[in-house]
């Protein structure tokens, strides 16, 4: 019994070496973990409407000649932002709601519209223009 005694002590002594080594190792790392670069920017969900747009704009009614005119036309969405110049002094920066909603008055006039399904449906409303756009989206440069 003596001698199994004698040859189980270095098998318990490389375990406590061992575990004294890890236990040490642990210590030496910080907080948390190691330190690993930052993350790729993950977009938001809001953020996955930005790119351009394109499409038709109706003019449903105007009474002044600086009235945009029905025709092609682009807007512009980063950052979650939509940046639409609409009349001159009237440029329209609105922030895109997590559903995709736009709202905002500038100069008095009103924009309404919605993203959804890559297209995005705008009404723009004032005392004397009304015009409607319907655009689609073409690609995403962020």
């Amino acid at each position: 019994m003596f001698k199994a005694h004698i040859l189980m002590a270095p098998r318990w002594r490389c375990f406590a070496a061992l575990a004294a080594v890890l236990g040490l190792g642990a210590c030496s790392m910080p907080f948390g973990g190691p330190n690993l670069p930052p993350a790729p920017h993950q977009p938001t969900a809001v953020s996955l409407f930005d790119g351009s747009y394109e499409g038709k704009i109706r003019a449903i009614g105007a009474n002044a000649a600086d009235c945009p005119q029905s025709g092609y036309g682009v807007a512009e969405i980063g950052d979650a932002t939509l940046t639409l110049p609409y009349r001159p002094g009237v440029i329209f920066s609105v922030p895109v709601a997590a559903d995709g909603a736009l709202h905002q008055t500038v100069e008095g006039t009103r924009i309404e519209g919605r993203v959804a399904q890559n297209r995005l449906t705008l009404l723009v409303s004032s005392g004397a223009c009304q015009t409607r756009y319907r655009l689609n989206y073409v690609w995403n440069h962020s």
